[in-house]
């Protein structure tokens, strides 16, 4: 680990329960100026029972003047407007950000599902478009499809890695077709992200980040980086919104990292052991870029400043160590997995959702 102090923070945060597992949450339109409602989508999950994808409406009560963060906690009250069963658990959700949002889901059988969602004023609708299987072992052994993402700008591919060390590339606008395929990558594949228009990287469980050019992802060749004190299996990876060169990664030991990958034979490596147990999902937050949001199986939030710490949590900050401040947001009501997270860039408000049913939710 780096050599580092942590200064922390513990704050409360809000939770709407619902009646099964948040397997995963996303906003359906965290890039657009939001409207009167916000909306999300929720996969969610009872073991032995059929898994759904649902909508909801919450009301944008900072659309028209600035509001008192506790304010807007207060009144978050989502609406079901829609819902529909999913085979399988789903491992992986991302949001096509149009004009009607396309709902893409990975599944436990190995599946790529694609969800169209028509959102009205007070009612919505889901439509099953597609599903195929890209995920599975020779001997057709089901194998996960683990993660997702899509193609920046274009967000007409869509990468998906799975658990038989498979990446594929689909095209959004027929999922039935492999437009590119590369058969054991690595030794289990964890999580998958764009880092441009024309390079993806993906983790591995052994520890690695490899790094593809999509124009031919089937080279035998790839880069492969690794934090040689960090050798536990990463379980998540993102892309920072700004910088090409920058990654973050967790693990299953609690630990997220900063990876700068300019020189790629020796990336620079930034690590900090932030939860007790494995980090489900890690994001830069879209608009503080140097801030990392990650969710749980310890059953908390974090938000970790990765400048130096030059603020009212520091005593000193002349010191010649890296200072780091880590908030952690919990429930008193959840003391279960936080499962995933989702920031929206316009109307500042954090989601999550648990393992207990709860839907977790902050102004940041």
């Amino acid at each position: 680990m780096e050599n580092v102090v942590v200064n922390m923070a513990r704050r409360e945060i809000d939770q709407f329960t619902v009646p099964r597992k948040v397997s995963k949450i996303r906003w359906l339109e965290g890039s657009v100026f939001p409207q009167k409602n916000l909306h999300f989508a929720t996969a969610l999950h009872v073991d032995g029972k059929v898994d759904t994808l649902t909508i909801w409406s919450c009301e944008n009560q900072r659309q028209f003047e600035i509001m008192r963060a506790e304010d807007v906690k207060a009144g978050f009250n989502p609406k079901q407007l829609a819902e529909i069963s999913h085979r399988g658990e789903v491992l992986d959700m991302r949001v096509i950000d149009d004009q009607e949002p396309l709902l893409v889901t990975a599944s436990s059988l190995g599946e790529i599902n694609l969800y169209k969602s028509k959102i009205q004023a007070d009612s919505s609708t889901l439509q099953h478009v597609a599903t195929h299987r890209h995920h599975g072992f020779p001997n057709l052994g089901v194998a996960g499809a683990t993660s997702l993402s899509i193609r920046p700008q274009a967000l007409n591919e869509i990468a998906s890695v799975g658990e038989d060390s498979r990446l594929v590339l689909i095209g959004s606008d027929n999922i039935q077709k492999t437009l590119q395929r590369s058969d054991r990558v690595s030794s289990g594949l964890s999580a998958v992200c764009w880092r441009s228009s024309s390079s993806i990287a993906v983790a591995t469980k052994s520890g690695q980040v490899r790094l593809f050019d999509r124009r031919d992802i089937s080279k035998s060749v790839s880069p492969v980086l690794q934090d040689p004190r960090q050798l536990d299996p990463l379980t998540c990876i993102a892309q920072h919104p700004t910088d090409v060169h920058k990654l973050t990664t967790g693990n299953d030991e609690g630990a997220v990292s900063i990876w700068d990958v300019r020189n790629m034979s020796k990336p620079e490596v930034k690590a900090i052991k932030v939860h007790n147990s494995i980090v489900w999902e890690v994001m830069f937050h879209p608009n503080q870029p140097d801030k990392l949001i990650s969710s749980s199986q310890d059953g908390t939030l974090a938000t970790v400043n990765w400048k130096q710490a030059l603020n009212e949590y520091v005593s000193d900050a002349t010191g010649t160590k890296d200072e780091y401040i880590a908030t952690y947001w919990s429930s008193i009501t959840n003391v279960l997995s936080v499962n995933s997270i989702d920031y929206h860039n316009r109307a500042n408000i954090l989601l999550a959702g648990a393992d207990s049913g709860g839907i977790l939710h902050s102004v940041q």
